[in-house]
């Protein structure tokens, strides 16, 4: 008996001494996990200080008319509850620290103590009199300092300086300033002044606030055919200068397809002359405008003088031939995208090859996207008059990834064989230039000029072709065929493979460059007199330098006489869309460069949210609120507002940098038009699922999710009024059902699904 109550007494007190050392682990553990917590709430904090140092205060000072703004509730949207309240408690804890901090440090006048103390003066006028007058204020005990003086901060400089503060002399304006020193120092030796703002009065202000250019002053010693030993600094200045009483040569530019020249800059295909003349026709077609060349190089364009009515002119041929048509649409960008005259262009019974372009940019919703998509393009295309029977296929693609196009040239080698010439036509931006570099590299063209033929300037700028680019196609025969199909059949399996690999990494590490859509597009033939024979099959096909051709080639040769012709034809201009009111940052921000994250937000009546400045939509009439998904590209931000307020909030904003587009400029600011609208009704089937789209021109669109059965009346703005779309169905319906959490304390959702995977 006393044993086991022993060892019940031992028991008791190693449990007790677990329980005491259990206890103890997991306080220290919960300090570690608060002090952790306090480390990162203080890392945020000073990030989040770091941005809202960096605020443009006239944003700031709209919080109040701002429901949301991408620009000042970033931060806020990205971080996480947890991440939020521990800035919050952080920042509750930095504001008291500095209210106890002012109450004891800064010295407080006693009023009490003063021995002239005047009820109707405030206490610091008293001060003001001479030194020997200054009768010094009694401080309460807890003070820092014993004495207090007045000191006068003012400077007695000249307007001079004061200018000169508000013009920070940066790297930008070193320059300008030198140059004012000297013409300053001129002026004193003629005893006269010459004030900064005087100077500055006599030259062009605002263009000091443009970025120069990134085209070098010598950039001609790019071109191999340029003699460098002909440099002259007068010229190069200008960047080469033109002869008015040049000839036009036969030679297309290779990048634009205009006749290359050196008459006038302004004028497509324009060369200097000390790179045009004394040029034959063969080394000519090697090389480009000078248009192309600054956008290849510098991601620079030139203004050029094109008539808009050459464009449809020069379609015009298609309705005299028997020719396929390829019609490319931008998949985010249409109706907008589609000319609504490009019926009047075709013959009766023009087969089309409707393709749309860009599809690995779009997030996909449901298992069924694709087949919806097609649907909708189908529907927007017979909506232009184009009669459903000559709509011979419908294909999804990507120029830019590759993906769809090896499926492409099968429909067109298995439905237009080599009936006639094949057109590559549509709206300015659509990808038509990128679809023809890519034929141009596959089996789709003649294996002798794959690498005869200058491949196609490819920018974001519209409007980059201006007259027709051509190769040869290949004639499919069956053998060719076959050879064909044998060579897809083998890469189908690697195929397959590479695209479980990117699921499973996509779930895995949830990067959308795992899901975006891509393909490889092969070569099943390739030239015989670039090719040397070798033993080993696996080898690769290896150049013969010396049996290889010179660029360029003669389609008048008998081997080109009998081709059929594929032609990457200029854009038109569709004035729906807003690419040619942009600038070329302003092109950039909007266009998408990546697969679209949709963003979801909460729209009560007499609201608006605005998608950068380019877009707008007004929530006028209804019973509840809707659900509005924005897909555009994430540089364009969101802001809403009071509808009411709207108008005045649109037009301060536009002078900050909240809007992104357009530029934050006053010149540019002089030459952007106002917003036009449209009204727009709807029916609601269900709070998650969109029942249309509204489209915003080029900026985008923003699908609407509204309770089922209930009327909601809108009003979409764009510039101009431009592209303003109802397009029902909404192309991706199912998004709005993927979204994320709600972020408190604000209308939106955090991003969710962006890409669907089965």
């Amino acid at each position: 008996m006393f044993v086991n109550n022993i060892k019940l007494i031992t028991f008791t007190k190693h449990s007790a001494l677990k329980t005491y050392i259990d206890n103890t682990y997991c306080y220290l553990k919960t300090c570690r996990h608060v002090i952790q917590a306090f480390n990162y709430s203080t890392k945020c904090d000073a990030k989040a200080n770091t941005v809202q140092s960096s605020l443009d205060s006239r944003v700031v000072a709209l919080r109040e008319k701002l429901i949301y703004c991408d620009y000042l509730d970033y931060q806020k949207v990205k971080m996480s509850y947890m991440k939020r309240y521990l800035l919050k408690k952080k920042t509750e804890y930095a504001k008291r620290n500095k209210r106890i901090d002012t109450l004891v440090n800064l010295p407080v006048y006693s009023v009490l103590l003063d021995a002239k103390n005047d009820e109707d003066t405030r206490l610091e006028q008293k001060y003001t009199s001479t030194e020997d007058d200054l009768i010094k204020p009694v401080y309460m005990p807890y003070a820092t300092t014993d004495s207090y003086s007045n000191v006068d901060t003012s400077l007695n400089e000249s307007n001079e300086s004061n200018f000169n503060e508000n013009i920070p002399l940066n790297e930008e304006y070193k320059a300008l300033y030198e140059r004012y020193l000297m013409e300053k120092y001129k002026a004193l030796e003629r005893n006269e002044d010459l004030s900064l703002e005087d100077y500055l009065k006599d030259k062009d202000v605002d263009g000091l606030y443009e970025k120069e250019s990134n085209v070098p002053y010598n950039w001609m010693v790019d071109v191999e055919q340029y003699d460098d030993t002909l440099q002259d600094n007068i010229w190069l200045n200008n960047y080469g200068t033109p002869d008015p009483n040049s000839n036009i040569s036969s030679v297309p530019c290779g990048g634009c397809g205009a006749l290359l020249h050196c008459k006038d800059h302004a004028l497509p295909g324009y060369l200097p002359s000390e790179l045009f003349l004394k040029k034959s026709n063969q080394e000519l077609q090697v090389m480009i405008c000078q248009r192309c060349h600054f956008m290849r190089h510098y991601n620079t364009t030139l203004e050029v003088k094109v008539s808009a009515d050459e464009y449809p002119e020069l379609l015009k041929v298609i309705k005299t031939k028997k020719c396929a048509v390829i019609l490319m649409v931008d998949l985010t960008d249409f109706p907008c995208s589609i000319w609504p005259e490009i019926n009047s262009v075709l013959h009766p019974l023009t087969p089309v090859f409707v393709v749309g372009n860009k599809i690995d940019l779009l997030p996909q919703d449901s298992r069924h996207f694709f087949a919806h998509v097609k649907d909708c393009l189908s529907k927007a295309v017979e909506n232009t008059g184009i009669k459903k029977e000559n709509i011979r296929h419908v294909a999804l693609i990507s120029a830019k990834s590759g993906y769809g196009i090896e499926e492409l040239i099968n429909k067109l080698h298995a439905i237009w064989k080599y009936k006639g010439d094949v057109y590559v036509i549509g709206c300015t931006n659509v990808g038509k230039s990128s679809l023809f570099n890519v034929l141009l590299q596959s089996d789709y063209c003649k294996v002798q000029a794959v690498d005869l033929i200058q491949r196609a300037t490819i920018s974001p700028w519209p409007g980059t072709t201006l007259n027709l680019l051509k190769f040869p196609i290949l004639n499919p025969n069956k053998s060719r065929l076959y050879s064909r199909m044998l060579r897809l059949k083998e890469e189908q399996l690697y195929k397959h493979v590479e695209e479980k690999f990117r699921i499973s990494q996509f779930k895995t590490t949830r990067k959308l460059e795992y899901a975006t859509l891509q393909s490889h597009i092969g070569r099943t033939f390739q030239s015989k007199s670039k090719t040397k024979v070798t033993n080993d099959p696996f080898a690769e096909a290896k150049y013969d330098n010396s049996s290889m051709q010179q660029f360029g080639f003669d389609e008048n040769k008998e081997e080109y006489k009998y081709s059929r012709w594929c032609y990457d034809t200029p854009g038109t201009i569709q004035q729906d869309q807003v690419l040619d009111l942009l600038t070329m940052q302003e092109l950039l921000s909007v266009l998408p460069k990546k697969i679209i994250s949709p963003r979801t937000f909460i729209l009560h009546v007499n609201q608006t949210i605005f998608l950068g400045g380019i877009g707008r939509l007004d929530y006028v009439e209804g019973d509840s609120f809707i659900r509005c998904t924005i897909f555009s590209s994430d540089e364009l931000p969101v802001t809403l507002t009071r509808t009411e307020d709207a108008d005045g909030v649109y037009n301060e904003l536009l002078k900050t940098e909240a809007f992104v587009v357009p530029e934050n400029n006053l010149d540019r600011l002089k030459h952007w038009p106002a917003l036009g609208s449209k009204q727009i009704e709807i029916t609601g089937v269900g709070r998650n699922e969109s029942i249309a789209d509204v489209v915003l021109s080029s900026a985008g669109w923003i699908a609407i999710a509204a309770k089922e059965a209930k009327h909601v009346v809108l009003r979409a703005w764009s510039p101009q009024g431009r592209g303003l779309h109802l397009r029902m169905p909404a192309l991706l319906k199912k998004s709005v059902a993927l979204r994320g959490n709600r972020v408190s304390d604000t209308p939106t959702y955090r991003s969710g699904v962006q890409a669907y995977k089965k």
